[in-house]
C-alpha cells in the first residue's frame, strides 16, 4: 500500500490466471510465511519489502479435500520499481475502486476490510478451488477479529 493506492498483480499463470490478486506462493522448506512473502516479492515484481505486518490469516476449502492456509501481510515500504514478470503483471488501484469483478470471490467479504486496519481470521469453502471441473463458488464463509 502507499498513499491510498494497493499494488495488486495479475496473474499470469498458475492458480488465479486472469484474475487480480496479491503477491504470494507456496512457503517452502525452512521458511516462515514472512520469508515467503519477501521471496515471492522479489520473484514476481522484482521488489526487496521492507517491514511487513500480518493482517488476516485465511483458511481455504473445497469438496474435493484441498485445504489452503493463507498468511495475509500490507506492506507499506519497498526498494526498487516493481516490474512485469512471467508470472505477473503489477497494477496500482485506489483502494476504493478494486477490481472485483476480476478477483476470487472471497476477496469482496475479506481484503478492503484488511486495507482499512482490520485483523481477520477467515474460513471460506469452495465448491472447487481450482476450477478444473467446475467454476470455482464460494458455498460459505465465516470470518472473525484477529489473526491466528
Amino acid at each position: 500500500m502507499r498513499e491510498g493506492k494497493v499494488l495488486l498483480i495479475y496473474k499470469k499463470r498458475g492458480l488465479g490466471k486472469g484474475l487480480y490478486n496479491g503477491v504470494g506462493g507456496k512457503v517452502e522448506d525452512g521458511e516462515t510465511p514472512e520469508m515467503a512473502v519477501r521471496r515471492e516479492a522479489f520473484e514476481e515484481i522484482g521488489i526487496r519489502v521492507g517491514e511487513v505486518e500480518k493482517v488476516a490469516r485465511i483458511f481455504f476449502e473445497d469438496r474435493k479435500g484441498v485445504q489452503m492456509d493463507v498468511h495475509v501481510f500490507l506492506i507499506r515500504s519497498w526498494r526498487g520499481e516493481e516490474r512485469e514478470s512471467e508470472e505477473a503483471v503489477p497494477v496500482w488501484f485506489d483502494v476504493d475502486s478494486l477490481p472485483y469483478a476480476n478477483m476470487w470471490e472471497d476477496d469482496r467479504i475479506w481484503l478492503l476490510r484488511v486495507l482499512k486496519g482490520e485483523k481477520l481470521t477467515g474460513l471460506f469453502r469452495f465448491n472447487d478451488i481450482w476450477g478444473k471441473e467446475e467454476e470455482p463458488r464460494m458455498e460459505s464463509f465465516r470470518v472473525v477479529p484477529g489473526v491466528c
